[in-house]
């Protein structure tokens, strides 16, 4: 008992200067051990551009979508394009009135895109989309060089006033970014609905990786 009664007057006998040290230095402690939790959250949440996890598209949602046969696409036989019976992906190429030897092997490589969906591949369709303006000459370097890629025609400048008309969500859009955009990539999924924005610079990984998670995740087309 006499031990007990040591204890308990040296316990009293702590300076109360001692015992508030001690408790700064834990709540010190606490906090340096929340503090990366902490910046996670505030650099995930707070700039997303900073985190590459933060976004998974590479192209740019168009919000609200478009519906396609809004878009009044001409195909070969005069008929309005639409999702149709066998509803498959779609990717609608635009490469501009003044497409060059360049740009043409840019388009070139949608294909090779479109081959490493590998398994994938015949759920998607590819098309080139002539607009007001575009050359006849044009139209012959697509049939040459990619037979294989359906023509359609544009009776007014659609890409423009599709992606003028609506929010794009993703990254942060280039500099020089304007409404009168004639060149790029729009991707409609199997039920018609124009939904993701690409740049023909974009033509490549970019593109191929917003398919493949655009794929994987969809359970039509």
């Amino acid at each position: 008992m006499a031990i007990a009664g040591e204890d308990q007057k040296e316990k009293k006998s702590l300076p109360a200067s001692l015992v508030r040290r001690n408790r700064i230095f834990l709540v010190v402690l606490v906090a340096l051990s929340l503090l990366p939790l902490a910046a996670a959250v505030v650099l995930y949440y707070g700039t997303p551009g900073m985190i590459a996890g933060a976004q998974t598209n590479r192209g740019w949602l168009l919000d609200p979508p478009v519906d396609l046969e809004t878009l009044a696409l001409r195909q070969a036989d005069g008929e309005i394009l639409v999702p149709g019976e066998r509803r498959r992906w779609r990717l609608l190429v635009f490469p501009g009135a003044g497409c060059d030897d360049a740009c043409l092997d840019t388009i070139e490589l949608a294909r090779q895109v479109h081959i490493l969906l590998g398994r994938d591949e015949d759920r998607v369709l590819r098309l080139a989309v002539l607009e007001p303006g575009a050359p006849a000459s044009l139209r012959g370097a697509l049939q040459r060089r990619l037979p294989e890629m359906e023509l359609v025609r544009a009776e007014s400048p659609v890409l423009a006033d599709t992606l003028a008309g609506r929010a794009l969500r993703g990254r942060e859009l280039p500099a020089g970014f304007a409404d009168n955009v004639e060149t790029g990539v729009l991707t409609v999924d199997p039920l018609g609905n124009v939904i993701l924005y690409h740049g023909l610079d974009q033509i490549g990984s970019d593109l191929l990786a917003d398919l493949k998670q655009l794929l994987r995740l969809s359970n039509i087309g």
